[in-house]
């Protein structure tokens, strides 16, 4: 069963670097060679902790670096000029979080742990360096920054469906994401809340509750507290075609 507490590093005392680390390909060094990624390696800072609720860096903060979680989860949050909270992503292992201040080397979002996490972090003042000395860098990042723009743009095209829809299809992106990073796709812990999916999604918390208990109806999940196991996963894609 997979938790997103759980880092999957190596159970030997050997120290975790950008060399050996099992997320490498997932993280900033996939499209890097040896030489590449060694470079990288004396500079990022690893190791950080944060726990739940407290924040990785804040919305207006001067840009700090990019972030990439080793283990554990987060949340992206962006606020109005009212201060409501909109979740705009929530963060796995081996993905990385702070192109929303890279542009004007401003945060525009704020990271908040959704539980304990462990991430590494390459300063903003190393970003230049690496590039200089290793120009494919540049084109590893801006790789993730369009994939980023393609999320996005996903998120919203699901977003004008149903809220059936939305629900299935994050249920699903959850899973593909966990397989991805060698987790199990069908058992895993939603470290986020009813709330925060809802806010994520567009939709009443109150809505999330009711379909996903529709969904333990119809015998395509189960959960249990914060405990999601995916029992018929090609019955909930076939769900997600049908809804329009």
């Amino acid at each position: 069963m997979s938790d997103l507490n759980i880092s999957k590093t190596s159970m030997t005392h050997q120290p975790v670097t950008c060399e050996n680390c099992n997320l490498d390909n997932l993280c900033m060094p996939k499209g890097l060679d040896r030489q590449q990624i060694g470079g990288l390696a004396l500079l990022v800072n690893r190791n950080n902790i944060r726990h739940r609720g407290e924040a990785i860096y804040h919305a207006g903060s001067p840009f700090r670096g990019m972030i990439a979680l080793r283990s554990g989860s987060a949340k992206l949050v962006s606020f109005d000029q009212q201060g409501n909270e909109f979740v705009v992503a929530f963060i796995l292992p081996g993905e990385i979080v702070g192109f929303d201040g890279l542009a004007k080397q401003l945060h525009n979002c704020t990271a908040t742990a959704l539980e304990t996490v462990n991430y590494c972090h390459l300063p903003s003042h190393k970003i230049e360096q690496l590039a200089h000395n290793t120009p494919s860098l540049v084109h590893v990042l801006l790789q993730r920054s369009c994939n980023e723009l393609d999320s996005q743009v996903q998120k919203m095209l699901i977003n004008r469906h149903s809220a059936e829809k939305r629900v299935a299809n994050f249920i699903l992106n959850i899973s593909e994401r966990l397989r991805v990073r060698g987790y199990s796709e069908f058992e895993f812990r939603l470290s986020m809340s009813r709330e925060e999916i809802g806010n994520h999604l567009g939709i009443a918390h109150e809505t999330v509750s009711r379909i996903i208990q529709l969904f333990q109806t119809r015998q395509i999940i189960e959960v249990k507290s914060k405990q999601l196991r995916i029992i018929d996963k090609k019955e909930l894609f076939n769900f997600l075609q049908l809804i329009h």
